[in-house]
């Protein structure tokens, strides 16, 4: 076994001394500096270090204050269009409103119309269907007036061959005139042309005696025609 000398002990024992703040402090010294001077040194460098730490701090600032400006800009710009934006939308919502009432008004105009147009077709169907009734009522008249004008037409053929004198006649039937003609059984009573006879309470003049107007019929008859009220009084 190799005794270690005392010189390697002392030796061992100077990191245990040298550490920590103390052996900063042992260290510098040790280097012959005067206490004074290495903690104006060290107040030196941490006032460089606390003024690099407030030019950080101001820079920040300085930064927060941008942010918060830019902020507040944006901020106003937002309110700004959002009143635009409502001020829109309100007069977007009044024309809306105006549109809906000239829709309602044009709906209501459009209604009415309708319903004049309706009214109309209605009067039209009328008055077609009154001409139509118009128009049949005159071809039957037109009808009727051509089988009068045909009965006329016999009649007068007949009449030209029965003796025109005025001698008196025995004749069985009495034509009378009327809304409709009617054919009256006479008796076989004696008349004359331009005679006055009594029907019913009313008196006619015999316009003439001829054969009866039905076919077939060789019955004489004496055609009648109403004497006007003056007349017969």
């Amino acid at each position: 076994m190799i005794p270690r000398s005392r010189h390697h002990d002392e030796n061992e024992e100077q990191p245990a001394k040298t550490a920590g703040p103390a052996g900063i402090v042992r260290r510098a010294f040790g280097q012959g500096t005067r206490p004074e001077e290495e903690l104006e040194r060290l107040l030196v460098e941490r006032a460089a270090e606390l003024e690099d730490y407030a030019a950080r701090f101001e820079e920040t600032a300085l930064e927060l204050n941008t942010r918060e400006e830019r902020l507040r800009d944006e901020r106003a710009s937002v309110e700004r269009l959002l009143r635009q934006s409502t001020a829109e939308l309100e007069a977007r919502e009044k024309e809306l409103v105006q549109f809906e009432h000239e829709l309602e008004a044009r709906d209501q105009r459009l209604r009415t119309s309708e319903a004049q147009l309706a009214r109309r077709r209605s009067d039209l169907g009328a008055v077609e269907l009154k001409r139509a009734a118009l128009e049949q009522r005159e071809r039957a008249l037109e009808t009727r007036e051509a089988a009068l004008a045909a009965r006329e037409d016999r009649l007068a053929e007949g009449a030209g061959l029965e003796d025109r004198d005025v001698e008196p006649r025995a004749v069985e039937l009495y034509f009378v005139p009327g809304p409709g003609y009617r054919l009256v059984e006479a008796g076989e009573e004696v008349v004359t042309p331009e005679a006055i006879v009594e029907i019913d309470g009313d008196e006619y003049h015999v316009a003439r005696v001829g054969r009866s107007p039905l076919p077939g019929d060789s019955r004489r008859c004496a055609y009648l025609v109403r004497l006007a009220p003056d007349i017969a009084e």
